[in-house]
């Protein structure tokens, strides 16, 4: 059985995305969520998804231990899927350090986690990236999250995979 966290599992993608690793393979699953667009309506009800309330750029992260008084992520994960973000462009206009701190410094402590337990990230990128990096706040921090991403990989040998998302849509929205 693996070991899966599944970052901002309680969106609309990471539901998704719990729901479809349910029906493939065989493996306990953790979702982190600050829920602050989460919803715990989309909570699955199955003894295999284990639902812990927590905000990956919380400062007092250090060396992957999240705060150990506010949540704990077990050590023996296999594989983490980084969707976690502050999502959408016109958002991150009027709230640029709330999206730079969901986005980049969450990327960056998800790494950091990663690295120190040897876990496999892929990353949920943005095909806004395509444009210019710099066009707005959502677009610099995706991209940010890119280029921790490929750091990792390059310094710390950390196997990452990003993947860049257009236009998704579809139940859990």
């Amino acid at each position: 059985m693996s070991n899966i966290l599944v970052t901002g599992g309680a969106g609309f993608v990471g539901t998704n995305l719990i729901e479809s690793l349910l029906e493939d393979i065989d493996a306990k699953i953790y979702s982190v969520d600050n829920y602050s667009t989460g919803l715990k309506e989309n909570h699955i009800d199955d003894e295999r998804v284990t639902y812990i309330e927590g905000d990956l750029s919380d400062s007092s992260a250090k060396h992957g231990a999240w705060g150990q008084a506010r949540f704990q992520i077990p050590k023996d994960i296999d594989v983490i899927y980084h969707l976690a973000a502050l999502a959408r462009i016109q958002p991150s206009y009027k709230h640029p350090l709330t999206t730079f701190h969901a986005n980049a410094t969450g990327t960056m402590n998800i790494c950091e986690f990663a690295r120190e337990n040897n876990i496999q990230v892929i990353y949920a990128a943005s095909s806004s990236v395509h444009g210019d990096h710099f066009a707005n706040p959502y677009t610099f921090t995706k991209w940010q999250g890119e280029e921790v991403c490929r750091m990792y990989s390059a310094i710390y040998d950390l196997p990452t995979i990003i993947t860049r998302f257009y236009n998704v849509y579809g139940e859990h929205m």
